[in-house]
Formats: structure tokens, C-alpha cells, sequence
């Protein structure tokens, strides 16, 4: 699969100029177009508003939210220009999830923020990675709410446990694995009477042109987010992919323990797939 067009979220929020650069520079290596979407929330009134809201107020958000997102493709429109990528800009207002994942679905690649902490937190943001992850039908990258990753893939770190979302990670991510300079098949608790974990699909990568080392380790007293962030330390690493699991067939929003793990703590861009 080749990568020819990400969609980029923004919105009101500091790390736009951040995610911005990781997303032209990934354009700019596929060749890809970059839509960049911005997005406004509806009005947010306090609990303690009812019956009628003064036509003034909400105008008066309206504005706002105008003037907030024509600056911010002032200062996108530019970049997007200096890098030699072809863009588009496109905006839209309601809740970010459905926004999203919706446009998600005509893009190769969805580049998203990690959502922040509560007193950094954007309007709206809340949960985005997570709902996207499961909900867009493409693979998410997401990109830490702190740091620079402006540039990402020269080193990738593969989570491998042979399931099926596993194996679709690894095939949404061939485009970077490709492209890096080196790659890590990592496994953590996997069984390895027959054989040695990690070794099938490193032999399934190197028919793709993709020479991966295999690792893995046991550590039953260790949660396996934490082993993973470990691993993304100890080989260098600075993007890693994994599937993504979701446990809950009537509401997909609940999400497996290193999955959401992974979401909260990143250290480096990650790319879901479910």
C-alpha cells in the first residue's frame, strides 16, 4: 500500500504547529497530498444556561472560532507551501470524533494528537486517538502532546503477538518500514516452543524488501505497555507500531489494557491499526 494522501487534524490548540511539521515531513517522504482539517466545536454554554441563549453570545463564538481558525491557516497555508507538498484545507464544525473519523475514511493515513492533560486539554479532544483508532477503518498516527517529532521512521519498533490486529499494523505500516533505516520485530510473552517469536513475520517483511531484527522478552511481572515503552527506549526507536484492541462488541470504547496504556504514556509517535 502506498501512502498518497494523511489527513491532519487541528484545531484550537498549541500543538498544531508541532503536529503540522510530522505531517508535512511524512507528505513530503510519500510524495502524498496533506489535507489539513480543522475543526470547531459547537458552543459550549455553561450547565447553568437554559431555555434561552442571547442570539449576541453565540455569534459572538461563532466570530471567535472564525478568527481562530483563519489564523490557523495563515500560519498552516505557508508551511504547507515551503515544504513542496500539494494540501488542501478544509474546516468543518461539530464533534471532533465524528468530524474526524469521518474524513478519515477517504485519506491513506489520519495524523492526530495525543490527547493532553486535563488543564492542557482542548475542547472536545478528549478520547479522540481512542475513538479514531477504532472507529476510522485506517491506520492512526498519533503524535505525543510533548516533544518534537518532526521527522519519524527512521527506527521502528514493531509490538508482535501474531494476531490478527498485529498483522494488520505491520501491512497499514509497510510505507515506513520501507522507507526506515531499521526495524525491530518485538514481542513480549510469546510462546516459543516451535519457534522463535517474531520470526514468520520477519521472514513475511523481508519479501517486501525489509530486513528486520527479531527480539523478545519475558517479563510476566511487567504490564506490557510498559514493556513496549522500554523496548522504544532501549533500540532507539522513534515510532512505534502496534495493533489495536478493543474488547467491547456492543460499544467499541473500551480498549485493551496496553492499547490504552500506549495512548497515555507514548514517548514516540505511534501508528494503530485495528
Amino acid at each position: 500500500m502506498a501512502i498518497t494522501s494523511i489527513l491532519l487534524h487541528l484545531t484550537q490548540d498549541p500543538r498544531n504547529d508541532a503536529r503540522t511539521e510530522t505531517a508535512l515531513n511524512l507528505a513530503a517522504s510519500h510524495n502524498a497530498r496533506l489535507i489539513a482539517l480543522y475543526t470547531i466545536m459547537p458552543p459550549q454554554l455553561p450547565a447553568y444556561v437554559m431555555g434561552y441563549v442571547p442570539p449576541e453570545l453565540l455569534e459572538r463564538y461563532s466570530q471567535e472560532a472564525a478568527e481562530a481558525a483563519g489564523e490557523a491557516k495563515s500560519v498552516f497555508q505557508p508551511k504547507a507551501e515551503a515544504a513542496g507538498v500539494a494540501f488542501e484545507w478544509r474546516q468543518s464544525e461539530g464533534m471532533p470524533h465524528d468530524i474526524v473519523s469521518f474524513h478519515a475514511h477517504y485519506a491513506d493515513l489520519a495524523v492526530v494528537g495525543q490527547t493532553a492533560p486535563d488543564k492542557e486539554r482542548v475542547a472536545g479532544t478528549e478520547g479522540l486517538p481512542d475513538e479514531l483508532v477504532l472507529s476510522a477503518g485506517r491506520p492512526i498516527l498519533v503524535t505525543p502532546y510533548i516533544g518534537d517529532y518532526s521527522k519519524v521512521g527512521k527506527s521502528v519498533l514493531v509490538a508482535w503477538n501474531g494476531t490478527r490486529e498485529a498483522a494488520r499494523a505491520v501491512h497499514d505500516a509497510l510505507p515506513f518500514l520501507q522507507q526506515a533505516g531499521e526495524v525491530t520485530i518485538f514481542g513480549v510473552d510469546m510462546p516459543s516452543a516451535q519457534h522463535i517469536p517474531g520470526a514468520d513475520i520477519a521472514t513475511h517483511l523481508s519479501r517486501h524488501g525489509i530486513k528486520p531484527r527479531v527480539e523478545y522478552t519475558v517479563a510476566p511481572d511487567i504490564p506490557i505497555g510498559d514493556a513496549l515503552l522500554d523496548a522504544v527506549s532501549d533500540y532507539g526507536a522513534d515510532m512505534l507500531v502496534m495493533g489495536a484492541y478493543g474488547h467491547s462488541r456492543i460499544r467499541e470504547i473500551a480498549l485493551g489494557g496496553a492499547t490504552r496504556h500506549i495512548l497515555q504514556h507514548m514517548t514516540v509517535p505511534v501508528l494503530m491499526s485495528h
